[in-house]
């Protein structure tokens, strides 16, 4: 396998790879190439996970209405006291913001790479670079499917308000720290990967920051992901550890006018074969995260390069056909 991965990452000009796989009580993990210049990649190295935050934010959220800190279809207006959300036709809830159903837009040329760490509610408001305008839903709730990065800072807003600590502080307190997921985190810490262009250059900000934690703030690697996977599996099995089977159900299966959308995750099939993904793509970075719950089998793929194409075009794509054929 390393001969061949060797070569995929030469025709993607992507430098590392890391790989977390499992079927049912087999596990593996697998790094090759480079974290940055004379540093290899090791099963500590800390990615970009991305987007792949909203589906780590999901199962935080579940955990918390699980715990009757939330609920996921009580009006998020009702928990906000930092920031007022104005939601026009109907109540919008966390169920419709965890499955990019709010009625809600990213402002063009919004939620990019910024330094720092803004205040939540004043990005909100459209008062920093962040986002040009005061976000609103400019579409009734639970009638269409928008992707959006700011239903998830929404999301982070609710919990902070909520909980009176920061998210960052909460997740880690409620989700990462039982799970023994150490090397999950929203300040990357040493041993980390540098971001790579589509044609394998180090990026001028090698470390690029995201300042929305909730939707595409997470640096994490493979094996730890897979951690939180793994105790989506025992919870469909009734033995998780902070789940119940009720609510993991409930994230996994179709929500609103959406088929393919659960909680936090991107739903395929049906029955048995339910396939779950959750995908991350941004600046210098790719990953995908796959797993077919109810077969108890699953793949973490994290990159640091970005190809400029689609994960399942590119190299994460190849990486992943050759594991599962």
């Amino acid at each position: 396998m390393k001969t061949i991965l060797t070569k995929l990452m030469k025709t993607y000009h992507v430098p590392g790879i890391g790989i977390a796989y499992v079927d049912n009580d087999k596990a593996s993990t697998f790094s090759l190439g480079l974290a940055k210049r004379d540093e290899d990649v090791v099963q500590d190295t800390l990615f970009h996970a991305c987007s792949i935050s909203k589906f780590v934010t999901a199962m935080f959220t579940v955990k918390l209405c699980q715990n009757g800190r939330l609920s996921l279809d009580h009006p998020v207006q009702d928990y906000l006291r930092s920031w007022s959300f104005k939601s026009g036709d109907g109540h919008v809830t966390l169920r419709h913001l965890l499955s990019h159903q709010g009625g809600i837009e990213d402002q063009e040329g919004s939620f990019g790479i910024l330094p720092g760490r803004p205040d939540m509610a004043k990005i909100l408001n459209g008062e920093t670079p962040a986002c040009p305008a005061r976000i609103e839903a400019v579409k009734p709730p639970n009638q269409e499917f928008i992707y959006s990065d700011v239903g998830y800072c929404i999301v982070q807003q609710v919990v902070e308000d909520v909980l009176d600590i920061p998210f960052e502080t909460a997740i880690e307190e409620h989700l990462f720290r039982p799970l023994g997921m150490k090397r999950s985190m929203y300040e990357p810490t040493f041993p980390m990967t540098s971001g790579h262009e589509p044609g394998g250059s180090v990026m001028k900000d090698r470390i690029p920051h995201y300042p929305y934690a909730a939707s595409a703030g997470l640096w994490s690697t493979p094996s730890d992901l897979m951690k939180l996977v793994k105790e989506l599996f025992r919870s469909l099995n009734g033995e998780g550890i902070l789940f119940s089977k009720e609510y993991v159900m409930d994230m996994i299966s179709p929500q609103g006018a959406a088929s393919w959308a659960g909680l936090g995750v991107f739903l395929n099939g049906e029955g048995s074969s339910t396939e779950i993904s959750s995908l991350g793509w941004g600046e210098g970075f790719q990953s995908m995260m796959v797993a077919e719950p109810l077969e108890g089998k699953a793949w973490v793929i994290m990159t640091n390069g970005n190809t400029g194409i689609h994960q399942m075009k590119g190299l994460i794509g190849d990486v992943y056909r050759l594991l599962t054929t």
